[in-house]
């Protein structure tokens, strides 16, 4: 039931009982003992007589059976009854002050337990020989159970709205604002939040409540907790599910609480999963009421919306830690590459100098020695007997020999025999028959060692000599093999950052239009390697057609401007998939300023995309009924509102309600009740447009605009859909249920100021046509 039905039906009870209390207080006077009691036992409400002191003289039937008392006339305390003393303290200074208390809402508590809420009224009289309070009261639990509904549902949305704009926040802060959330939206005043490692045994506190840790006086809180140790508020881990124990003190899991623990009345437990794993246990208790499913849906989504903030937190962390060493790697190793050209370039014009010279005789060679003794590589002339004839000043001093020691002795007697027939000598061969070739080799140097080294073998002949000649010339190229090895660790470590993070790296020649994908890039799209001159078609051709023009657009842009690119757009994956893919890149230009090619990474950001958009759903529907909540409807209104206002159009506002949904709810139950206002909003949804307005409002209550529509068409739609749900069956849980609706009708007139005053007439109509019979309806 809606808040404005209850409103009403508290008023009209009010009032009877007004009346009533006047009777009885006339009766109390009297000496007409059957005419007290009868009007005294017919009130619709409770109604007591209580001493000042707090003494239960009498009471009428509808009071005991609130207050759940006995048949007989034992005596109570009404002190016994108040959740909080003081709201009776309260309402004693009201009554010595006004001798007069209507409608004070106050709660109480049931002689079994049970937490109600009552209306109250109140007037000092004199019963016999003594002073005493004449009370009355409605029970409106129902009313407050519903508001709260409402409230922690608007508080629900607001704290995951708040959670989703929390990706900046550490996960500490955003832990805590999460702890706050779950005991706030159920209402209880203990609430916790503990990780659990990998192995899924060990838990490690993060908070309690604040208020919690001042009364509690634990003096050694453990700093972990071992699952299988721990008694019952573990079993959320063990079974894999929420636990509610609304007796905590009677269940037989429990274990028994630390010396100074604060005292548990009743518990709420659940663990939050991902991909089969525990990664939280989300947990609060003492709610002054029972915990219900409602409790658990509440704390269920918040742990859950934090765990996915904490997820795209952790994800942007990791992005840009992998940003950051891919720009480091790549500067430094184009720093290196940079530096490693400009040595091939040098080492590139030495040995075509030194090519020039081999092609002279030995004359020749003899001629440019004193530039050959200078050069710290080992060069050297050999005959074909693979004796030396020629060695420069590096033999001598690498091998520690006179020049003389060296010049006629056979190769061998440097490197070894065992190296000179596997290693050099079919290279010399090859020479000796016109081949100039170069191979590289880790050879043994006397004093240093192992040394890397690029070895060339050259063909010389020399003009009237008919011996022939190979000259042969080592350079040693252990630091530039290192950094090769160097170089290679840093990209497959990039590639692990790359997979890690799950990005793709890329790189867009501007001038031929090649794009260079990596393997992860290949992956995103879902496609295998092809060549780079084909990538740049193949991308453009998975483009979302709606992203295609103003992708292009962004990235002109950028390439004009020279500015970083950051942009996000859809693609269509060969298998038909849509996926939402951010890319950011950084424009290279040469020494003339001028765009060469951009480079950069993609990643697929889909699941993100997916989860702000189901945020977003929850935010503005309703989750019984699938209709906008009050908040949606209540925004647009408001927007069609001004536009009506501004435009001078017409607008037409249905506020509809169940008749009679309270018995729906006590006779067949609040499941089927909730399959009746489905069957409504499906009801309403085919018969209005779509471009009319339609929210649910209330418990029971809907609200439809008609857009473009005058006050008769708006009375022809309201009457159809009077019609069709009078009409309608809905068959749940094996029962067949019918029922009625009461429309009020207004339209948008020219001296209406504000959107109040066009939902005040609709809820003035609608009441007028709940008044007047019910199932019709009222045009204001």
């Amino acid at each position: 039931m809606d808040e404005a039905s209850l409103r009403k039906q508290l008023q009209e009870a009010r009032l009877r009982i007004e009346e009533l209390e006047k009777d009885l207080g006339n009766a109390a006077e009297a000496t007409c003992e059957d005419r007290y009691r009868q009007v005294f036992e017919s009130a619709p409400g409770g109604m007591a007589i209580i001493t000042r002191e707090g003494h239960i003289l009498l009471a009428n039937s509808e009071a005991k059976r609130f207050l759940g008392l006995p048949e007989n006339n034992a005596e109570h305390n009404v002190e016994d009854f108040y959740v909080d003393v003081k709201d009776r303290k309260r309402l004693l200074t009201l009554l010595t002050r006004d001798r007069h208390i209507r409608n004070f809402p106050v709660p109480m508590r049931r002689r079994d337990g049970v937490l109600l809420w009552a209306s109250m009224s109140a007037r000092a009289i004199d019963y016999g020989a003594q002073q005493a309070n004449l009370v009355s009261f409605t029970d409106i639990t129902e009313h407050r159970e519903a508001l709260r509904r409402l409230e922690l549902d608007e508080i629900r949305f607001e704290k995951l709205y708040a959670l989703s704009e929390m990706t900046q926040r550490s996960e500490s802060e955003i832990l805590d604002f999460a702890l706050n959330a779950i005991t706030e939206v159920t209402g209880s005043a203990i609430g916790y939040i503990y990780r659990l490692d990998e192995t899924q045994t060990i838990l490690t506190l993060h908070a309690w409540a604040g208020d919690v840790m001042e009364q509690c006086e634990v003096t050694d809180v453990p700093k972990e907790y071992h699952v299988d140790e721990e008694g019952l508020w573990m079993e959320p881990i063990r079974l894999r599910k929420a636990v509610l124990v609304n007796d905590y003190l009677n269940n037989p899991c429990k274990r028994g609480l630390p010396e100074g623990h604060v005292p548990i009345r009743n518990h709420l437990g659940i663990p939050v999963i991902e991909d089969d794993r525990i990664v939280f246990l989300a947990g609060v208790s003492n709610k002054a009421e029972n915990y219900t499913e409602d409790d658990v849906r509440h704390l269920d989504l918040i742990m859950k919306g934090t765990w996915r903030i904490i997820q795209r937190r952790r994800s942007r962390a990791e992005l840009n830690a992998a940003r950051a060493e891919l720009e480091e790697t790549v500067r430094r190793r184009t720093d290196r590459l940079q530096q490693v050209n400009r040595e091939l370039a040098g080492l590139n014009l030495e040995l075509m100098e030194k090519d020039r010279e081999r092609e002279h005789a030995r004359m020749e060679l003899m001629r440019y020695q004193r530039i050959i003794e200078t050069t710290p590589d080992l060069i050297s002339l050999i005959d074909n007997n693979y004796r030396y004839v020629i060695v420069n000043q590096s033999y001598t001093r690498i091998f520690g020999l006179s020049r003389d020691a060296i010049v006629g002795q056979p190769v061998g007697i440097l490197f070894g025999s065992l190296a000179f027939e596997e290693q050099f000598r079919p290279a010399i061969d090859r020479a000796l028959k016109g081949e100039t070739l170069t191979e590289a080799t880790w050879l043994h140097l006397p004093d240093k060692g192992e040394r890397y080294m690029s070895i060339t073998y050259q063909p010389v002949r020399v003009e009237g000599d008919s011996t022939q000649y190979v000259s042969f010339e080592a350079r040693d190229m252990t630091d530039l093999k290192r950094s090769e090895e160097d170089l290679k660790a840093i990209a497959e470590r990039l590639d692990l950052a790359t997979d890690a993070a799950h990005l793709g790296i890329w790189e867009w020649d501007l001038r031929t239009d090649d794009l260079l994908w990596d393997h992860k890039m290949f992956d995103l799209y879902q496609v295998p390697p092809m060549p780079s001159c084909e990538l740049f078609h193949f991308w453009r051709s998975c483009l979302h057609p709606d992203d295609l023009a103003a992708t292009e657009q962004q990235m002109a842009r950028s390439i004009e401007t020279k500015e970083p690119l950051y942009l996000e757009f859809r693609i269509i994956r060969p298998d038909g998939e849509t996926r939402h893919i951010r890319l950011e890149g950084l424009v290279q230009v040469d020494d003339k300023e001028m765009p060469i090619r951009l480079i950069g990474i993609s990643m697929d950001v889909t699941e993100q995309r997916n989860m702000e958009d189901e945020l977003r759903t929850l935010a503005s529907t309703d989750p019984l009924t699938g209709a906008s909540n009050r908040r949606q409807f209540m925004s647009r209104l408001g927007e069609e509102f001004e536009r009506c206002k501004r435009y001078n159009t017409s607008l037409v506002l249905l506020s509809l309600d169940i008749d009679h949904f309270k018995r729906i709810n006590d006779t067949y139950g609040h499941p089927s009740g909730d399959d009746v206002l489905k069957e409504l909003v499906s009801l309403c949804m085919s018969t209005l447009r779509t471009t009319d307005l339609f929210g649910r409002v209330g418990g029971e209550e809907f609200q439809a605009a008609l857009t473009q529509t005058r006050i008769g068409a708006g009375q022809n739609t309201a009457e159809r859909l009077r019609r069709r749900v009078e009409r309608c069956k809905v068959e749940t849980h094996g029962q067949t249920i019918t029922f009625t609706i009461s429309i009020g009708v207004t339209a948008l007139r020219p001296d209406d100021e504000s959107i109040e005053e066009l939902l005040k007439r609709a809820d003035e109509a609608l009441y007028q046509a709940k008044r007047t019979g019910r199932n019709r309806i009222v045009i204001l």
